[in-house]
């Protein structure tokens, strides 16, 4: 491994283990209770908050477990996605969840470069369809 790749995944071990780290947390305190009554009711939720919280620790843990890291960055962006349209709707502001959605996703383009591979091809490595027809009709 390059000494260039060593470094982009250090960072991106840092950026997910800060977003990662602070979703365990808050998402623990949700599961156990420990989350403000008045908060829950301000925010309108319907949901019981354990729910949430449980799926906050969920997202988590596959961020931050390596073979799961691009489904933990799916659901990790789906639950900032949905805290930013939460606290959009209740007129608050959203640049804090904003910034962990940013991480999120620049952690996953420094620390697992496949999530990003698909963009990369380009027209030549894509069979084309003219090509397939020719093969199968004789």
């Amino acid at each position: 491994m390059n000494a260039s790749r060593h470094w982009k995944t250090i960072a991106g071990w840092v950026l997910h283990g800060l977003v990662g780290g602070s979703m365990l947390l808050a998402g623990s305190a949700k599961v156990l209770g420990l989350f403000p009554p008045e908060q829950v009711a301000k925010l309108g939720l319907g949901v019981p908050i354990q729910v949430i919280g449980a799926g906050e620790v969920v997202s988590a843990v596959l961020l931050l477990v390596p073979r799961a890291a691009s489904l933990g960055v799916l659901l990790t962006s789906g639950f900032w996605g949905g805290a930013i349209c939460l606290h959009m709707s209740k007129g608050e502001p959203f640049a804090v969840q904003s910034v962990f959605l940013l991480l999120t996703w620049v952690g996953a383009y420094l620390r697992v470069p496949g999530t990003f591979a698909s963009f990369a091809m380009s027209a030549k490595t894509e069979p084309s369809i003219t090509n397939a027809t020719e093969v199968l009709v004789p």
